[in-house]
């Protein structure tokens, strides 16, 4: 037995010794932590822990750190590019923080909520109205993800228009670092210049710089109202100029502007006969345009209709009447996305580019796409106030078929630049992970990754915290030019 060997499996058996058994997982009863919602990326774990407490994270870290075994955080693992998913053959153990789901305090008048890292988004949503407030982040997964993995991965959702990403609702966090200290950054202030602004540096961190336990998220004035019009669109080309009438109109009662494309509404229609036909009008491309107010917003629908209607940007439009018919179009919203309704290969981009381009991209992507391979499918939806589109291409060909696979690679290297040259990020808000671990390097600049470099050996030496996701830190040498640490020698004695 080697010394490794032996060094991960004395840190499982004080693991397990810690949490008690209740507090651990192994063998088969772990496959549905080392795999992605989506089945695509899979990784191998030598035991699942599932801490009760920031205390029990801190200490299983602490034993992690004295034996070498790496640490992949996990919440909800309802991540779409593997980030919550072990990579690579290095010692290692899923730390869920499933079991930690306490929604610790809401306060009305501080207009914030507390909750600890496994609490459930919609357990947040509930809570705050029941105090006749409203928690802005909004997804298909809302009723699994949990508020630790938002904040990890920096997600978005439909309420970006308006409230911004999961970066702008939180006000305090507390994390548990790399060495098992804990930070407790717990503050609800709205105004803090009292220095760096720490608890930025683990939003959007993926947990690579350390493990968030709980959370201090802002909450908004719950509107009186929400409405929500289902529209046709008469020109693409004309859909910014549809967007800005939007605004106008409705200004920052505005929450959500979705594209939605007719080929996916008729696909998700003939499959659930739960959904509703929205609109007898058929169209290739159809907006969902939400309005929330706490005075009467019918009057700011019927002028942005008229107003539309009279300068030909939408063709038919039908207005939500009732809760049944409102929920219904965001349930059509929630099954559009292709991998629930297509069969075959697909090729997924996460991307934002600057919003009045993106239907000059589309354009793009679709024409640079066939260029490769005739009968590829684009197909794209998304959040068209911030410029995000959940994008995909489906071309022809039986996958691990070596040239089907090489014009795959062709597509998504070509599609990537293509987002690149527009100023834009193949990232928009699923995160870096495992899917574009290697395809983010061209995004940003050798200065950037050095940056984000030394604040990863500044926290983890020894790169135990979820190794493999977001950048490879070992690929850019110290900043400050120190010849002691270079790529490929590790990092562990390095940083004190």
């Amino acid at each position: 037995m080697t010394g490794k060997v032996h060094m991960s499996q004395q840190a499982m058996e004080e693991i397990k010794q810690l949490l008690g058994p209740r507090g651990w997982l192994e063998g088969e009863d772990i496959a549905t932590y080392t795999a992605d919602i989506r089945g695509a990326y899979k990784g191998e774990a030598m035991l699942v822990a599932r801490p009760a407490s920031t205390e029990e994270v801190s200490e299983v870290v602490k034993i992690c750190r004295r034996h070498g075994v790496c640490i992949v955080p996990q919440s909800g693992n309802t991540g779409l590019v593997g980030g919550g998913v072990p990579k690579g053959n290095r010692p290692t153990i899923i730390l869920s923080v499933a079991r930690m789901n306490k929604l610790l305090s809401v306060d009305p008048l501080r207009y914030s909520v507390t909750a600890e890292a496994g609490c459930i988004v919609q357990t947040i949503h509930d809570a705050a109205a029941e105090v006749d407030r409203a928690f802005s982040l909004d997804w298909g997964a809302r009723g699994s993800a949990m508020i630790g993995g938002a904040i990890s991965t920096n997600a978005g959702g439909m309420n970006v228009l308006r409230f911004g990403n999961t970066r702008d609702q939180v006000l305090g966090l507390e994390v548990v670092l790399p060495d098992g200290r804990i930070w407790n950054g717990m503050r609800a202030l709205r105004k803090d210049s009292s220095g760096y602004d720490l608890k930025h540096l683990f939003i959007g961190a993926e947990g690579t710089l350390g493990i968030v336990t709980k959370a201090v998220m802002r909450l908004h004035p719950r509107p009186q109202r929400d409405q929500t019009m289902f529209a046709a669109v008469a020109d693409a080309d004309r859909l910014m100029e549809l967007f800005a009438l939007a605004r106008a109109v409705a200004s920052d009662g505005l929450t959500a502007f979705e594209l939605v494309p007719g080929y996916m509404v008729e696909k998700a229609l003939a499959k659930y006969d739960t959904l509703r036909r929205p609109l007898e009008t058929k169209a290739e491309w159809y907006v969902m345009v939400r309005f929330s107010g706490r005075e009467e917003i019918d009057t700011k629908f019927e002028m942005f209709f008229e107003q539309a209607m009279e300068k030909e940007l939408i063709t038919d439009a039908s207005l939500a009447q009732n809760m049944a018919q409102e929920q219904n179009l965001w349930d059509l919203r929630d099954e559009i996305p292709p991998l629930k309704l297509m069969e075959g290969k697909m090729l997924k981009w996460d991307a934002s580019v600057p919003i009045d381009r993106i239907i000059p991209f589309l354009k793009e992507a679709e024409a640079k796409s066939k260029a490769i391979e005739p009968n590829a499918k684009l197909i794209a939806f998304g959040h068209v106030g911030d410029g995000n589109l959940h994008m995909s291409v489906w071309p022809e060909g039986t996958p691990g078929d070596t040239q089907f696979d090489a014009l795959c690679k062709k597509i998504v290297s070509t599609v990537d630049d293509l987002i690149f040259s527009y100023g834009g990020s193949i990232c928009a808000e699923h995160g870096v992970g495992v899917e574009n671990f290697d395809r983010v390097t061209a995004q940003k600049s050798d200065l950037e990754f050095e940056m984000m470099a030394n604040i990863k050996r500044l926290f983890d030496p020894d790169n135990l915290m979820n190794p493999g996701k977001v950048f490879d830190p070992q690929k850019y040498p110290a900043l400050s030019g120190d010849d002691d640490i270079l790529p490929g020698q590790g990092w562990a004695g390095q940083v004190k």
